[in-house]
Formats: C-alpha cells, sequence, structure tokens
C-alpha cells in the first residue's frame, strides 16, 4: 500500500529521497535558527544550510540563539563542523529538557544500530556545542515563540509555534517525513520513531487541530516550499503548499 501511495505521487526513488530544511526567524531583535540540518554528518553529499545563509548575507555570527526541536543527527549536525567545534560561536542553543536528558544518557543495553548511531551522534554535538547548549523547559521560549510538545518521535520531540499580530505557524519539526504517505495514513510509523504508537496519536492529533484551525504549518521533511495547510481528506488529510513566490 505504501509503495502504490508513492507510485501515485510519482515518488519512484527507492528509498524514496526525503526533504530536509531548516527555518530562519528574524525578529528584528533576534536571528533565530530552527535546526540546523545535518552539517558535519552530510557525508560526501554536503550540507547547505551555511551556503544558504550566505547567499542572503548572513554569517553563523549573525544567529543568536537556536531552537532545537529533536536531537537526531539531522537537525543538530549543523551546529559542529567537521572537527567538532561550534558553527555559531554567540548562539545560545536552547534543547526541550526532555530531549536533551534523554540523548545525553547512556545508550540504551540492545538498543538497535540505527539508535546506537544516533546516540554516538548527539553526544558528539553535545560534546562540541559544551556549555552553549541549555535545557528548555516549559514552553515559553521568546516573545512570539512557545514550544508544542508533540511527543513519540523522539520522547520530548517538540514544535514551535510562532505568532505576530493575527499571523500563526507552527513549525511542527518530524510530525511527517514521507509526506505522501503520512498524510492520507497517519498512523504509519517510521523506523527512527522511539514510540511508534504515541507518534502516530500525535501526529493524527496535531493534523486534526490543524485542519480545523487553518493555522499555516511548516516541516522539516515536507517539500519546497516546506510551508503550508493541512486538510482533512476522507479519514486522512492532505496537504496544501503556499503559494511561493521570490523576494529578490
Amino acid at each position: 500500500m505504501n509503495e502504490v501511495l508513492l507510485r501515485s505521487r510519482y515518488k519512484t526513488s527507492a528509498p524514496p529521497r526525503i526533504t530536509l530544511n531548516a527555518f530562519l526567524l528574524d525578529t528584528g531583535n533576534h536571528r533565530i535558527l530552527i535546526d540546523t540540518g545535518i552539517g558535519a554528518f552530510a557525508g560526501e553529499g554536503g550540507a547547505g544550510l551555511m551556503d544558504n545563509l550566505n547567499a542572503i548575507g548572513l554569517d553563523a555570527s549573525a544567529i543568536d540563539t537556536v531552537l532545537i526541536t529533536l536531537m537526531h543527527p539531522d537537525h543538530v549536525g549543523g551546529l559542529i563542523d567537521a572537527d567538532d567545534q561550534p558553527v555559531f560561536p554567540k548562539a545560545r542553543v536552547l534543547v526541550p529538557a526532555g530531549e536533551l536528558d534523554y540523548w545525553r544518557g547512556d545508550i540504551p543495553q540492545g538498543a538497535p544500530e540505527v539508535l546506537i548511531k544516533q546516540f554516538q551522534a548527539a553526544h558528539r554535538v553535545i560534546a562540541g556545542v559544551g556549555s552553549r547548549m541549555q535545557r528548555l523547559a516549559g514552553t515559553e521560549v521568546l516573545p512570539g515563540i512557545t514550544r508544542v510538545p508533540l511527543p513519540g518521535h523522539t520522547p520530548d520531540h517538540s514544535g514551535y509555534r510562532i505568532v505576530s499580530g493575527e499571523d500563526r505557524i507552527l513549525i511542527w519539526t518530524d510530525i511527517v517525513h514521507l509526506p505522501g504517505i503520512q498524510f492520507p495514513r497517519p498512523e504509519a510509523t517510521v523506523a527512527f520513531d522511539v514510540d511508534p504508537p504515541q507518534a502516530a496519536t500525535t501526529r493524527r492529533h496535531i493534523m486534526a487541530e490543524l485542519a480545523k484551525s487553518r493555522e499555516l504549518v511548516a516541516g522539516h521533511h515536507l517539500d519546497f516550499p516546506g510551508i503550508g495547510y493541512v486538510a482533512e481528506d476522507g479519514d486522512g488529510f492532505r496537504f496544501l503548499p503556499h503559494v511561493w513566490r521570490p523576494t529578490v
């Protein structure tokens, strides 16, 4: 069934390619990154975050805050360079408290290889960033920004809701990895989920909430432009991409 869904959406590569986004927020007082991409773990493919920041006239020193949604390597790898040195020298790095506590702990006994590698990557990043990495307790982050707990994919997997006047957007991070499958079938989970039943429950709940509220959503694995709306569609949902236009 999943292969049929992918083919119906012209996603024919095996394994399917997955989009990886990071988001920049400029409040006027702060320049905030929400996650940093795969960075030091990119391998030969290379990472694109710094090239894209440079393209809009920013360097690493311009970032004063990094908000982390989860500690998987494709979200925190950009915090360090190939020599394990911090990439953002002036930024404090805020990590949901339960997320940081879990990933800086010992590797669970009998853990599968993929989880072992995730822990090793997290330990490497935590050591590289050092004291600039801080626990984010509660939900209040900065004026206009609140943390939204979305557990299941990881223990304290979190999104960030940004409000400015009447405008609202929820950056829901890894609620969806494969849009062609998980919108129509929210119960579909991925191998990286720490708690698959909880991840599926969280996904259906937040999709239903957003379909009702019509709030804008952004996701780290949503296809370009990575921003849009959720609509009900039978027993599942569908994604309506936001109309994108260049600003330069």
